[in-house]
């Protein structure tokens, strides 16, 4: 049998560094050929420089050649680091094990951050978020903090987050500073089912020290969402709070609440944070569109766009397919009333009202108009509806308002406007105004009007700088919007602003086209202007949002159907429907 010449092998032997390394451990516990003494609480520890510098970018920069001489026969002393972590990290040093426990672990990451092992810190980092729990979630963020841990803080953050009821039932919640409670509560992120539990969380944190808390509530309660409880618990635990009755600036807050819950249409007119839901409350706020025509036909369809998203999804259809109808919101409730069932036909103008209810989705019927109108528009004022103007079953232009009382059910007729008119904007902003159209005699306006409460008459304002019929009109931040329309000639793009407080109307910025039988709604002090039709009477599906602070138009994503005669307005949703 012939032999193989072997020429060479290399045959790795199991277990050879872990043998090596375990050895260099024994000589650095008998001092045999160490170089290096390290110092920490006056306990001398031995060391051999190459593993010190092979494990540790710190222990390499100070033995390197510019330092060397320096440090030659001198001991290194360790501030910040304990004799019994300092044993733990050697014996890592030459092992690579190391016993990690919830009450060593901090140590482990303030030393490895302080000698650069980014091994060790990382391996702490894994452990600290495993043992994430209520009563050690805000310790470990505040550690991760201290030591730049930026991804373990990350996770520690929405740990609390998540349970923020469980952990404010906690000692560590006891001891937060107010700043750091003050991020939580202003947050919205925290999950809870309702927000009372908030103002519960708040008083805990304040009953466990209240004469030296007492000071910090006028600008913690300011981050409580009052308007979103229940009035009977505002008024059964919230007003019954001492602590409560005694800060004016809470008092503020509650009636602010009150007025919430009593004057629905007003509820655009508090501004801020407190009266949007968090995240966790299941619901979102959401531009909601209904109806129109698409190509020849009269829709039932309804979308929801999600602005967060940029993005709609259907929702429930109507029970009427409608078209150039009014849609408005009050007492969480929106309601669809007349318009056109066909497009075109003033004998298919509807008196039937329909409302929907975001909390389930579904649509009822409800009490009809006194009268059939179409190109109408609606609007709420002191929890009433008022359906304004439009044409009846003999395309006669009207200048009747009817007003709808949820309460009851009912349609009762209220002071006619001084005009006829067609295709108008109608708006809240303070009273009830009614701006542009078209005439009695087929002419497009520039004339707008207000119900005076105080003698219920109608009354003239300053005319616009443009003829607009068929335009869109929104009120935000005590100013109206009128957007678009046809002056008898031209499809228009510009846009104007009116200031109640000074009777005078101010261009704004023009949007990207022209657009008139478009849908309109505010969502964040943002205005939404939703399909339509352009300057060439073709149908869009394209949807803009202006800016008033910045006076600046912007694309979002498009309706789903190029649609016209589409009516839209901003609703609370439940996120099982998004």
């Amino acid at each position: 049998m012939a032999s193989v010449e072997l020429s060479q092998v290399y045959v790795p032997v199991a277990n050879y560094c872990v043998q090596m390394m375990n050895s260099l451990n024994e000589f650095r516990k008998h001092n045999i050929l160490c170089e290096v003494v390290i110092v920490v609480n006056g306990k001398q520890f031995f060391a051999h420089r190459n593993v010190l510098a092979a494990s540790s970018p710190y222990f390499r920069e100070m033995f390197s050649s510019n330092m060397r001489e320096h440090l030659e026969n001198k001991p290194v002393i360790l501030e910040n680091i304990t004799a019994e972590i300092m044993e733990e990290l050697l014996n890592f040093i030459y092992t690579g094990s190391i016993k990690i426990t919830p009450f060593n672990v901090k140590d482990f990451v303030s030393a490895s951050n302080y000698l650069l092992m980014t091994n060790l810190k990382e391996t702490c980092i894994s452990f600290m978020k495993a043992m994430l729990n209520p009563s050690n979630c805000l310790g470990i963020e505040a550690a991760a903090f201290k030591f730049n841990c930026t991804a373990l803080r990350s996770t520690a953050s929405q740990y609390v987050y998540d349970n923020f009821v469980a952990v404010s039932q906690t000692d560590e919640f006891k001891l937060l500073s107010a700043d750091r409670l003050a991020e939580y509560l202003g947050s919205d992120d925290i999950r809870v089912e309702r927000e009372e539990q908030v103002f519960e969380c708040l008083m805990q944190w304040i009953n466990n020290d209240i004469e030296v808390r007492r000071g910090f509530f006028k600008i913690l309660s300011q981050h409580v969402r009052f308007p979103l409880m229940s009035p009977y618990y505002l008024a059964d635990h919230v007003e019954t709070e001492e602590i409560v009755l005694s800060s004016p600036e809470c008092t503020s807050l509650i009636l602010e609440a009150k007025n919430y819950h009593m004057l629905p249409d007003r509820r655009h007119l508090i501004k801020g944070s407190r009266t949007k839901p968090r995240r966790s409350m299941g619901v979102i706020s959401v531009i909601f569109a209904a109806g129109g025509i698409q190509g020849s036909t009269v829709m039932r369809d309804t979308f929801g766009f999600f602005p967060a998203a940029n993005r709609w999804s259907p929702l429930a259809h109507m029970i009427i397919a409608r078209c150039r109808h009014g849609l408005a919101v009050t007492g969480d409730m929106v309601y669809a009333v007349g318009g056109q069932s066909r497009e075109g036909a003033a004998q298919s103008s509807l008196n039937s009202v329909e409302r929907y209810d975001p909390r389930t989705n579904t649509w009822t019927m409800v009490a009809p108009m006194n009268m059939r109108r179409s190109l109408l528009n609606v609007a709420v004022l002191d929890g009433n509806m008022y359906a304004v103007g439009g044409c009846d079953e003999s395309n006669f232009r009207l200048n009747s308002v009817e007003r709808y009382h949820p309460a009851t059910n009912t349609w009762s007729f209220t002071a006619p406007m001084t005009t006829c008119r067609s295709s108008p904007c109608v708006l809240t902003c303070r009273v009830l105004y009614v701006i542009g159209g078209v005439s009695y005699v087929g002419m497009s306006l520039n004339t707008g009007e207000y119900l005076d409460p105080m003698t219920n008459t109608w009354r003239a304002i300053a005319p616009m700088h443009y003829k607009r019929a068929s335009a869109s009109g929104a009120a935000t931040n005590g100013k109206i919007y009128i957007i678009g329309g046809w002056d008898g000639s031209v499809h228009l793009n510009s846009g104007e602003v009116y200031d109640p407080d000074i009777d005078q109307w101010s261009l704004i910025e023009p949007a990207s086209t022209a657009r008139w039988d478009a849908g309109i709604a505010v969502e964040s002090d943002k205005i939404f202007i939703v399909g339509g039709c352009d300057r060439n009477a073709l149908c869009t599906l394209e949807t803009e949002c202006y800016d008033p602070e910045k006076d600046k138009w912007s694309k979002v994503a498009s309706l789903p159907v190029a649609t016209h005669g589409i009516k839209c307005c901003t609703i609370q949703l439940p996120h099982k429907f998004a």
